[in-house]
C-alpha cells in the first residue's frame, strides 16, 4: 500500500507566537516539513511533491512541532488496508491546542 499526503492545512498552530515548524512523519521517518517558517495561521501547504510512501499493512502518521530539544506532538493516526480505494480522506491534528488538518490518500 502506499501514502499520497495532499496538503496541510493549519487553522491554528501550536506555537502561541507564529510559525509552527512542522514535520510530517510516517512510521518514524520524516517525509516533510521542519522548514522555517512553516505554515502560520490560516495557511496551507502543498505535499503533493512528496513522493508516495510505501507501508505494509498500517501507517503510523504523526505531526510534530520541532521545538528542539523538545518536540510537541500535534496528533498520530494510522492509515490501512481500510482506507483504500476512498478517495482523499482527511486527518485533524488537535494536541496541544494545534489545530491542522491533513489531507491524504491510501492506494493500493
Amino acid at each position: 500500500m502506499r501514502l499520497r499526503p495532499i496538503s496541510l492545512h493549519c487553522t491554528t498552530t501550536e506555537d502561541d507566537r507564529g510559525e509552527d515548524e512542522q514535520r510530517l512523519l510516517v512510521n518514524g521517518v520524516q517525509v516533510w516539513g521542519a522548514e522555517s517558517p512553516g505554515p502560520n495561521n490560516g495557511d496551507t501547504a502543498d505535499l503533493s511533491a512528496v513522493p508516495l510512501i510505501d507501508f505494509g499493512t498500517r501507517a503510523r502518521v504523526e505531526l510534530f512541532d520541532d521545538d528542539s530539544p523538545d518536540d510537541d506532538l500535534l496528533g498520530r493516526f494510522y492509515a490501512g488496508r481500510s482506507h483504500v480505494g476512498q478517495g482523499e480522506l482527511e486527518y485533524k491534528f488537535t494536541e496541544d491546542d494545534a489545530d491542522c488538518t491533513l489531507i491524504y490518500e491510501v492506494l493500493a
